[in-house]
C-alpha cells in the first residue's frame, strides 16, 4: 500500500479533510458536519480523525500531509493587490500580509494536530492547483481544459489549466482584486445576506426578477475575451482598500447608483429581486466569456471546472447549453472543501510518481451510521414519545409515505461530500403537490420562500422530464446544474419546478446510488412519476445532519412526518 496522504483546507471557509490511499480518496469530509459550525474555518480536527477512522490508519503513519495554499505565495497578495489598485489598496496592506503570517503557520498547526507523525513532511499545494486537480483527477478525461473561478487563492481569482495524461499545466491566471467570486459575494452583501454563505440565495432570487437593471449592473465588472482580461470597475467596491475585518465589500458609489442597501431584515422587494437577476446575469456572461477563452488557449472537448462560482447551478447549466465543451466535469465539492481532495491527489502524484486517477462517480465519501449510533438515536427517539420499529424494505415503506404526501427524512450509507444532499442525509416530499414547496421551505427548513428545491429523478427517466444535455451527464448526479423542465410535465411536478421553468436536476444511477434510486423507482410504481423532491437534511442555518441522533433532534424540531434511519422507521408517537 502506498503511504496514505491526508488533505486538508482550514483557516477559511469550508474546512475539510480528506485521507488518499493509492491514489484513490478513501475518505472526505467537512469539518462542520462534526462540529455543527456552518462553513467553519477551524482546523479539521475531527473530519480527519473520521478520514484516518475509516481507513483503519493511525496517525503515526501519516507521513505526508497536503495544505491546500501555498503559504509564500500569500506574500504576492500585498503586492499584487498594490499594482492593481494603488494608492486606495494601501490601507489593507497590513490585512493582506497578516494573511500571510497566518497561513504560514500552517505546517506547525498540522504537525502539532496529533493526527500525523511526528516528523510529517507538509506538501504546501497552490490553492487553485489543489482545484483544478480536485476536478480534473476525479474525472474520466485524459485531456481536458480546466478552468478555477473563485473569490481568491494566494493572490488569483481565476485560472486556466491544461489537463493532459494526468498532469496539469497552468497556462492562465487573473489576479486579485479582480474576481468573479467577489463580485458576487459583493452583490451578496448589498442584498442583505451573508457573503461567501448566502450566495445561493441570490441565485434563487434572480429568477424573480427582471432584466432592467442588466445595463446598469454590468458597469461593475467585464472580461476582454480577446486578451482575456477581466476587470472589475474597482470604484464599486471596498474589498481591496479595507482591512479584513472592516470590510463592506461595495462602496458609496454603488449606494449612490443602486440606492441604499439591504439590511437582513428588510422586506424584499422588486429592485432587489432585478438586483439579484442583473448580478446573475453578469456573472453568466463573464463566466461563458471566461470559459470561451480558456477554450481557445486549450482546445479541445473536455471542460473540468471548479471554485466557489462553479457552485453556482445556473451560470453551470448556461455553460453547458453553450455548447463550447462536449463534456464537463464538476465534482460535488467544488468550493473550498474540495480542495483537500485536490492538495491530497497531487501529493500523491509525487509518491507514485504519476498523477492518480480516480474517478468520482458518486459524493458519499462521509461517516456511515455504526449501529450503536443507530441503537442511541432510537433510544432517543423513544425517550421523546416516537414510534420506532424495523422495516423489511426501507425504499418501498418511504414510497408510500411520500405517495400519501408525508414529508420524511432520509438517512442511508456514507454522507455526502460537499454541499449538496444527494440521497444519503435528505428530506424528500412528493413534487405532485404544488403547496409542499411552501412547506418545506416555510415550515420544515424555515427559510425564504424564493428559494427552489430540487427533483430527484431516476437517471433512465430524465429526459423525459428535464431538457438535458450530453455535455451534462456527469454533471446533473451531483445537482450542480439547471436545466428546463419540460412544459408537457411542468404540470406533473409544481413542487421542484422554479419560477423561470428550471430545475436544479439530479439524476440518480442505480449503479452509483443504489437506495435513493430505490425509494424513487418504488415512489414511480406507486405514483407513475419517477421524481421526488429532495433537499439538504438541515433546520434554519445549521450544517446537514451526520449522525442519527442529529437526525432525531432534526427531524423532531422540523416536525418532519416521518424519518428512515437505515431500516428504521421512527415516527410521532399518535394520540390514543
Amino acid at each position: 500500500m502506498d503511504s496514505p496522504i491526508l488533505g486538508l483546507n482550514f483557516g477559511t471557509h469550508d474546512a475539510a479533510a480528506a485521507l488518499v490511499i493509492d491514489g484513490a480518496v478513501a475518505a472526505a469530509a467537512e469539518e462542520e458536519r462534526f462540529s455543527r459550525s456552518k462553513q467553519t474555518k477551524a482546523f479539521p480536527t475531527q473530519a480527519a480523525a473520521y478520514c484516518l477512522r475509516e481507513a483503519g490508519v493511525e496517525p503515526g503513519d501519516i507521513k505526508r500531509a497536503a495544505l491546500f495554499v501555498k503559504p509564500r505565495l500569500q506574500l504576492m497578495l500585498p503586492l499584487t493587490n498594490l499594482r492593481q489598485a494603488f494608492p486606495a489598496a494601501l490601507g489593507s496592506t497590513a490585512s493582506d500580509f497578516g494573511k500571510y503570517r497566518s497561513r504560514s503557520k500552517a505546517p506547525d498547526q498540522i504537525r502539532s494536530s496529533g493526527l500525523v507523525a511526528e516528523h510529517c513532511q507538509i506538501i504546501p499545494v497552490r490553492h487553485h492547483l489543489a482545484h483544478a486537480a480536485s476536478a480534473y483527477l476525479t474525472s474520466n478525461f485524459a485531456h481536458a481544459t480546466v478552468v478555477t473561478i473563485d473569490g481568491r487563492g494566494e493572490y488569483e481569482s481565476c485560472c486556466i489549466f491544461e489537463g493532459r495524461d494526468g498532469k496539469l499545466r497552468r497556462v492562465h491566471s487573473v489576479a486579485y482584486p479582480h474576481s468573479i467570486g467577489y463580485l458576487y459575494s459583493m452583490m451578496t452583501k448589498y442584498l442583505g445576506f451573508r457573503p461567501q454563505r448566502d450566495e445561493y440565495k441570490v441565485m434563487g432570487l434572480a429568477a424573480y426578477g427582471s432584466p432592467s437593471l442588466v445595463p446598469v449592473v454590468r458597469e461593475f465588472a467585464a472580461f476582454d475575451g480577446e486578451r482575456g482580461r477581466l476587470r472589475l470597475d474597482l470604484d464599486y467596491f471596498d474589498h481591496h482598500r479595507r482591512p479584513s475585518h472592516a470590510r463592506q465589500l461595495f462602496s458609496d458609489k454603488l449606494i449612490r447608483l443602486l440606492g441604499p442597501a439591504r439590511s437582513a431584515y428588510d422586506p424584499i422587494d422588486d429592485h432587489h429581486r432585478d438586483i439579484a437577476f442583473a448580478v446573475q446575469q453578469l456573472t453568466e456572461e463573464l463566466v461563458l466569456g471566461y470559459v470561451a477563452f480558456a477554450q481557445r488557449l486549450v482546445p479541445g472537448d473536455n471542460l473540468c471546472m471548479a471554485g466557489g462560482v462553479a457552485l453556482n447551478a445556473v451560470a453551470n447549466g448556461a455553460v453547458i447549453e453553450s455548447g463550447i465543451f462536449k463534456a464537463i466535469h464538476i465534482q460535488p465539492a467544488a468550493n473550498d472543501a474540495g480542495t483537500s481532495v485536490g492538495a491530497a491527489l497531487v501529493a500523491a502524484s509525487q509518491n507514485l510518481g504519476k498523477a492518480p486517477r480516480w474517478h468520482m462517480r458518486s459524493a458519499f465519501l462521509g461517516p456511515a451510521a455504526s449501529t450503536t449510533a443507530v441503537q442511541a438515536a432510537i433510544s432517543q427517539a423513544r425517550d421523546q414519545g416516537c414510534d420506532v420499529r424495523t422495516v423489511d424494505d426501507p425504499c418501498r415503506v418511504g414510497a408510500e409515505l411520500l405517495a400519501r404526501n408525508q414529508i420524511i427524512g432520509w438517512v442511508q450509507g456514507r454522507m455526502e461530500f460537499g454541499p449538496r444532499a444527494l440521497g444519503a442525509r435528505s428530506i424528500l416530499a412528493n413534487p405532485m403537490h404544488a403547496s409542499n414547496t411552501s412547506r418545506v421551505n416555510a415550515l420544515i427548513k424555515r427559510r425564504e420562500a424564493f428559494r427552489p428545491l430540487a427533483p430527484a429523478v431516476l437517471e433512465e427517466d430524465g429526459d423525459d422530464y428535464f431538457v438535458l444535455s450530453e455535455a451534462g451527464r456527469s454533471v446533473y448526479p451531483f445537482m450542480l446544474a439547471t436545466a428546463k423542465v419540460r412544459p408537457t410535465q411542468a404540470e406533473a411536478i409544481p413542487a421542484v419546478v422554479h419560477q423561470d421553468g428550471s430545475a436544479r436536476v439530479q439524476t440518480v444511477s442505480r449503479n452509483t446510488n443504489p437506495l435513493m434510486w430505490g425509494i424513487i423507482d418504488a415512489f414511480k410504481c406507486l405514483t407513475g412519476v419517477p421524481v421526488v423532491l429532495n433537499t439538504s437534511f438541515n433546520d434554519a442555518d445549521e450544517p446537514i445532519v451526520c449522525t442519527p441522533v442529529e437526525a432525531v433532534r432534526t427531524f423532531l424540531a422540523c416536525g418532519l412526518d416521518a424519518l428512515l434511519i437505515g431500516d428504521m422507521l421512527v415516527t410521532p408517537r399518535r394520540e390514543q
